[in-house]
């Protein structure tokens, strides 16, 4: 029965420069690899998150409406509303919302 080794003891083994596989081909290191280009450019131009870096914070999220129990003013008309629309900035009623 064949030894156990550990794929540590493979690691070196494929990576020696001209030696084949089974099909009789050279295998290549990745080094010996072209670079790969993305769609947002080359390999260089990649951000931390393809290589496994912490990612840049994303925007935060915009609430398009709010809602508050007993309502509180339109800030377009002062009508007293329960339920807030996003409008240019303004949080607006539904009256003033441009739909």
């Amino acid at each position: 029965m064949p030894e156990d080794r550990s794929l540590d003891d493979f690691a070196g083994e494929a990576s020696e420069a001209g030696e084949t596989d089974e099909a009789g081909e050279e295998s290549a290191s990745p080094s010996d690899a072209p670079a790969e280009s993305t769609e947002n450019g080359s390999e260089s131009e990649r951000t931390d998150t393809d290589s496994g870096g912490a990612a840049a914070d994303p925007d935060p999220a915009t609430p398009t409406a709010d809602w508050t129990t007993g309502g509180t003013d339109c800030e377009r008309c002062g009508a007293t509303v329960e339920r807030r629309w996003l409008d240019d900035g303004d949080r607006v009623c539904a009256d003033c919302k441009a739909w």
